[in-house]
């Protein structure tokens, strides 16, 4: 959303929906607990910082949980960052849960493995645990960003891991 031109496409009135806990962080993000390219933590208060002058107005902050539109909520779940949020998205009596930073590929057979972008290390693999744990007693749908295509899918148990089962993808 920080591409030039991008806000000029938006209605003036988007509401942009930030845990209040994640606006926090990003005044003075703490990068003490990652293990990342020293190059990165620069880059990123930059980019939040320009997110925030850019959509000041926008910005809709809330505690730990909000709904959004009709079927659409956020929640707070922190580990990635302190504010880091999933989207939960019902309809229809089933469920797809947008689950950000949350999880990358290797977390299926390694929960507790951790990816070194990580603010809260201990606290994300707890956020993985819990969110697979969810997704296979419920079999609700996960999207997630950090995956290979199709990226959607559920969650089986696998003796101490999980397995990602994607959809089929029907085009």
């Amino acid at each position: 959303m920080n591409v030039d031109g991008v806000k000029a496409r938006l209605r003036p009135d988007v509401r942009i929906h930030v845990s209040a806990s994640e606006v926090e962080f990003w005044k003075n993000p703490d990068f003490s607990k990652t293990v990342m390219p020293e190059t990165v933590p620069p880059a990123l208060r930059k980019a939040a910082a320009k997110f925030v002058e850019l959509y000041r107005e926008n910005i809709v902050q809330f505690d730990r949980a909000v709904e959004v539109a009709p079927g659409v909520s956020a929640r707070v779940t922190g580990g990635h960052t302190p504010g880091h949020c999933v989207v939960d998205v019902t309809s229809n009596g089933e469920k797809l849960t947008f689950v950000g930073d949350a999880i990358f590929e290797v977390n299926f057979d390694n929960p507790d493995w951790q990816n070194g972008f990580e603010h809260d290390p201990e606290g994300a693999v707890d956020v993985r645990l819990a969110l697979f744990n969810e997704a296979a007693e419920t079999g609700a749908l996960l999207a997630a960003a950090h995956v290979a295509f199709p990226s959607i899918g559920h969650i089986a148990r696998n003796g101490d891991g999980f397995r990602f089962v994607p959809v089929t993808w029907d085009y």
